[in-house]
């Protein structure tokens, strides 16, 4: 049995739709890399920080966040304890319609912003090194004539496996 990749709904917009792109709501991987920022921003306590970002009923009826809040709370941390391939899409449908219901245009657009430097982040690893290190790797990058670090310990991996190849 496969089950079909859930697709995200697009924003419906307030008032005037761009003339441009229009934003989607969230896909499965976006809610799990973006749990904690989502959580922290769907409180009502927000509202009164950046009214801007929030919807007129969300920010002045606190029982009418409070369950919506807690509709989207519990679905996003069910949602991100689930593989993406077993989250049902009811599941994401009735998330996407809280979140709907809880930002402006312009805060969407702000958590959209938010979840795209989240995925940045995530597919980029940043370490340390020492300076001896970084002296070594540019003789080997000027050696053989590559041009990012990248490319060198790309290289030096690619030796790695040839010669654990070789002792086999």
């Amino acid at each position: 049995m496969s089950v079909e990749k859930y697709i995200a709904p697009q924003w419906r917009y307030d008032y005037v739709e761009p003339k441009g792109k229009r934003m989607r709501l969230l896909s499965v991987d976006e809610v799990q890399i973006s749990s904690r920022l989502l959580n922290k921003h769907i409180r009502f306590s927000n509202g009164s920080i950046q009214p801007e970002r929030y919807k007129p009923n969300f920010r002045k009826h606190m029982e009418y966040a409070d369950k919506i809040w807690l509709s989207a709370s519990r679905a996003i941390r069910n949602i991100s304890s689930l593989p993406e391939n077993d989250v049902h899409h009811y599941e994401m449908d009735a998330l996407n319609q809280d979140l709907q219901l809880i930002f402006s245009d312009a805060g969407w657009r702000w958590i959209r912003k938010e979840i795209s430097q989240l995925k940045k982040r995530q597919t980029k690893t940043r370490f340390e090194l020492s300076e001896d290190l970084v002296k070594k790797l540019k003789i080997i990058m000027a050696r053989e004539d590559l041009k990012s670090f990248d490319e060198v310990i790309d290289f030096l991996v690619s030796i790695d496996q040839e010669l654990q190849e070789g002792s086999e």
